[in-house]
């Protein structure tokens, strides 16, 4: 099956604590609207006497850059993270990116790597619009290329909520794979989510947020492709609300 790729089925996540010994990659979305690509290409172009005036070329090297606009979203992980290091020079510049891509079969490709954030800007436009923010990752060396399994299994936890009637719910992985989505239903059996299958019909599903369902009926949490709605993962818990 093919289908079109959407910008936002593209993931992008930045290391926020580069000098500690484990990353913590907070997602790059929020506030951001429109990534570009740059591959920065240098390339030898040769031309030989037996090709009677025409040339030909070779790509001898890359930087791959990718520039990422939007709006100022304050307390948000990533933006407060990149926002925050645009006076910082040398190291002060420089994380780590991951860049994911979905690929047909429901794996993900990803590619890590270390990058050097380029022209930084926090803050521009009129006075009554969001401020207008810009960044520039560029890569330093070759990333990390990995292909990722699909999440197949989700770990889904009901707990009652605050006030009377709600629930809380989570779901592990915390974040959908590159191109993908949570939904969720509930019902007084678990609705199916077959991986493989399409799904329509079904909730958007934000993940740690307060539901208003009844004790005792069985919530399915699916990870689904956004384009072709097809099941990637999938899992249910029997519901805790606050009595």
């Amino acid at each position: 099956m093919s289908w079109m790729l959407a910008n936002y089925g593209v993931d992008f996540e930045i290391n926020i604590t580069p000098f500690e010994t484990e990353p913590t990659w907070a997602p790059i979305c929020d506030g951001f609207d429109t990534p570009t690509e740059a591959l920065n290409e240098q390339i030898q172009e040769y031309y030989s006497l037996c090709a009677k005036g025409y040339g030909s070329g070779d790509v001898i090297a890359i930087r791959p850059a990718y520039t990422i606009t939007g709006y100022r979203k304050v307390g948000d992980a990533a933006q407060d993270f990149i926002f925050g290091q645009k006076y910082n020079l040398m190291q002060g510049r420089r994380t780590q990116l991951r860049l994911s891509t979905p690929n047909a079969d429901g794996t993900v490709t990803r590619y890590t790597n270390n990058v050097t954030m380029q022209e930084i800007s926090s803050f521009g436009g009129s006075a009554s619009s969001g401020a207008a923010v810009s960044v520039t990752f560029a890569f330093n060396g070759r990333p990390v290329v990995e292909t990722v399994a699909a999440s197949t299994a989700l770990t889904v936890t009901s707990v009652a909520g605050a006030s009377a009637g709600q629930t809380v719910i989570t779901v592990v992985p915390t974040f959908p794979d590159a191109g993908c989505k949570f939904v969720y239903s509930w019902g007084d059996t678990a609705p199916a989510a077959t991986n493989g299958s399409v799904l329509t019909g079904w909730n958007d599903f934000i993940n740690g947020a307060t539901y208003e369902i009844p004790s005792g009926k069985k919530v399915t949490v699916a990870m689904v492709n956004v384009s072709t709605y097809i099941v990637v993962g999938n899992g249910n818990a029997t519901v805790v609300a606050h009595a």
